[in-house]
């Protein structure tokens, strides 16, 4: 009985290996890719049938097809281990697009040999349409050339689109993008591109995050951005972008992110920016804004980060932001502010990094013992000649100034901060110490 039961199981065993044996065509265009980027000469030898055992790097999934259950490949990672690293001599395989069944394809830190740079190309549009591809990243390769193809706009199942830290990717990004109306992320962060922000990504009414940072984009900020009501993080930031802030982004009542920092963005706010109550981080730091800061914004009572540095406004800090009981940091360094420093600022508990340097602010430091302390070297109120603290004892401790006869001695190097971020070095070290002299200046005036 034994023995028949053994060979009627090992007369299933070629049937059992054929149904889960890949198609023959999928396996050579697997091969193909493999040889073009992995660093494993070895591959094609070692798995003939690379779904058929577990490969780092390789998912396979069973489906239907001819009437045969048959594994296809449905994702590849490329260039990190555990999964397989990239020869130096790695080329782009355009081929990878056509595994009919592929779902996600990741090359991360796989063309970085700036001997053998490679073109990102892919097949012609007629070849991509049938792709069910939902997750596509190039991410991280200094030795990938080229122009960001406009076929793209035919991988209509996309969901997660990255080709980013590829400095060598140029151009424009194609209008196409808006046809990927499945889109949730777009990341092309990180690239040389340039041309205009497509007002054809207004489009994309499922994206939540939208991340064309550290390009040379040029031109305004297209309103149509506003229709994307799902958004919640956009960065712009570090490209060559003008005029001001379209109207319109005050319609992003998802948006818990926005950066626009390091363009040349100027005038007001957009009206209706105070209804952005999931605003969690607004950076803008160096714009030629030149303009008051809105008061408005102190009705965002999510924020978490304001940082609005070297941007040319003007007049006072206004009073509504002592209301931002979230904020744990608030740039406004490098400015035109005049006045005093609300006293509402010493009552925000969460408060851990506070920079006013470089302004023209005057009167007394609000700020008590007990708020100094809690800031120590995150806090920057030098470049400001007007301050004036009330409470020398304040000081005791903090390691701003010692004392002498000149009251406003800097302490030596151990009383020195350095927190590693531009504009912060030094805590009270010339801001308190020109406030200590400035106190001691009235009490002499008002001995005569």
């Amino acid at each position: 009985m034994l023995p028949a039961l053994i060979a009627l199981l090992l007369s299933l065993l070629p049937a059992v290996a054929d149904a889960a044996s890949m198609d023959p065509t999928e396996r050579e265009t697997l091969f193909r890719v493999m040889e073009a980027v992995s660093s494993d000469r070895d591959w094609r030898f070692e798995s003939p049938d690379p779904c058929g055992g577990p490969w780092p790097g390789l998912e396979c999934k069973p489906a239907a097809d001819a009437g045969a259950a048959r594994m296809h490949v449905t994702r590849l990672d490329f260039g990190v281990e555990p999964n397989p690293t990239c020869k130096d001599s790695a080329s782009f395989p355009p081929e990878v697009f056509t595994l009919p069944h592929v779902q996600s394809l990741f090359f991360v830190d796989c063309f970085t040999n700036p001997a053998a740079t490679t073109a990102l190309a892919l097949p012609p549009p007629a070849n991509l349409s049938a792709t069910g591809l939902q997750q596509l990243s190039i991410r991280a390769n200094p030795a990938l050339s080229g122009v960001m193809p406009p076929a793209l706009a035919s991988l209509r199942s996309l969901q997660v689109l990255t080709i980013s830290q590829n400095g060598l990717v140029r151009g424009e990004i194609p209008p196409g993008i808006g046809d990927l109306t499945s889109l949730l992320r777009l990341d092309l962060s990180y690239n040389s591109l340039s041309g205009p922000v497509p007002s054809q990504i207004g489009q994309l009414k499922s994206l939540v995050g939208l991340d064309l940072s550290y390009n040379s984009l040029s031109g305004a900020i297209p309103s149509r951005l506003g229709e994307l009501r799902q958004l919640q993080k956009l960065d712009l930031s570090s490209n060559n972008l003008t005029a001001g802030i379209p109207d319109a982004v005050a319609n992003l009542t998802s948006l818990t992110f926005l950066a626009l920092s390091n363009n040349g963005l100027t005038g007001r706010f957009p009206p209706g920016i105070s209804g952005l109550r999931s605003l969690q981080y607004l950076i803008m730091d160096s714009n030629p804004m030149g303009v008051p800061l809105p008061s408005e914004l102190g009705s965002l009572a999510r924020l978490q980060e304001l940082r609005l540095a070297g941007s040319g406004y003007s007049g006072p800090i206004p009073d509504a932001f002592g209301q931002l009981a979230s904020l744990t940091t608030l740039s406004l360094q490098d400015n035109n502010l005049t006045g005093p420093i609300p006293a509402a600022l010493s009552r925000l508990g969460r408060m851990y990094h506070l920079n006013l340097s470089n302004n023209a602010l005057g009167g007394a430091v609000p700020f008590d013992r007990a708020f100094l302390r809690r800031l120590g070297g995150n806090l920057d109120l030098s470049g400001n000649s007007g301050l004036c603290l009330d409470d020398r004892s304040a000081l005791r401790g903090i390691g701003a100034c010692r004392g002498g006869g000149d009251g406003g001695t800097p302490m030596s190097s151990s009383a020195r901060t350095s927190s590693g971020s531009r504009g912060v070095r030094g805590s009270l070290v010339g801001a308190a110490c020109v406030a200590v002299c400035c106190l001691l200046a009235l009490n002499e005036h008002a001995l005569y």
